[in-house]
């Protein structure tokens, strides 16, 4: 009996002594790890209504926004987030991460928690002032704040003329009267998801030798996945080849007094990043003989 009583007193000292070693030596973990730093950093130029992050005090992107009279200046930080949150109306946001009391970054709001529901006149004023305090982004720009930035995110909000070291982004605009976002890519029924901008009136062309009156740019027009025209985005890539040669080379223009193979590649890039191009041969001909 008082074997058993030994024992058992040794196996609860046993116990005991393990019960003090290891959470010390948890804590010895815990206070040999530090803590990630958060490389990201938010400023937002009220007055161009232009949000730029910076990443490890670099810029690294520009979003347009909307903000409104009622947004404060000066620093604060994201205290909470919220994948959909009510607004004043009532209407909905998405993505939704508090800078300070009731002022969020949020998407353009919605007239039901449903990302059919866009308010769409809303959206088409991104990049003016519009809100009633919070700050307004495209889905897909709320979103990143949303999964990139962590709580304590530091947000300082200014006034200057210029809108940050990366500009102020161009935004699409869109039809009607409520639809979808067009950036909104993680919302299965949305139908910008399935578009492509388009560029027409590329076509092969034969060339006389000294025209003119030529231009590369001639008959081509381009529109967005929203149908606006967005033809001054078009850019062109023009390489060269003898009639002679088959290899091209890259040339900066033209030239209607050299014969040859022009092939050109017209490209474009819609204010959302949608891209595609279009390849065509102009081929100038040889001076005619008198």
């Amino acid at each position: 009996m008082k074997k058993t009583i030994k024992y058992a007193i040794r196996i609860c000292f046993l116990f005991l002594l393990l019960g003090m070693l290891f959470p010390a030596a948890a804590d010895a973990k815990k206070s040999n790890v530090k803590k990630k730093e958060n490389p990201y950093q938010i400023k937002i130029n009220k007055l161009q209504n232009t949000v730029t992050i910076y990443k490890k005090k670099k810029p690294i992107k520009a979003f347009a926004c909307s903000t409104g009279n009622a947004t404060p200046i000066g620093t604060f930080s994201i205290q909470q987030k919220m994948r959909w949150h009510v607004l004043n109306g009532p209407c909905y946001g998405q993505y939704c991460s508090r800078i300070y009391k009731g002022i969020l970054f949020h998407s353009v709001w919605y007239y039901r928690q449903n990302p059919a529901t866009l308010s769409n006149s809303s959206y088409n004023r991104l990049g003016t002032t519009a809100s009633h305090g919070c700050v307004r982004l495209t889905v897909a720009d709320a979103k990143w704040i949303y999964d990139h930035c962590p709580m304590g995110t530091k947000i300082t909000i200014y006034n200057a003329k210029k809108p940050g070291p990366l500009g102020k982004p161009r935004t699409i605009k869109v039809p009607g009267y409520s639809g979808y976002d067009p950036t909104d890519i993680w919302s299965k029924g949305n139908p910008y998801n399935k578009k492509k901008p388009v560029i027409m009136g590329a076509k092969r062309k034969k060339i006389a030798y000294g025209d003119r009156r030529y231009k590369v740019m001639a008959g081509i027009r381009a529109k967005n996945i929203t149908g606006n025209d967005v033809t001054k985005r078009v850019k062109t890539v023009v390489d060269y080849r003898p009639n002679a040669s088959y290899v091209y080379e890259e040339v900066k223009k033209i030239n209607t007094k050299k014969p040859g193979d022009y092939r050109i590649t017209y490209q474009l890039t819609d204010e959302i990043g949608r891209k595609t191009s279009v390849e065509v041969i102009h081929k100038v001909l040889k001076k005619k003989k008198k």
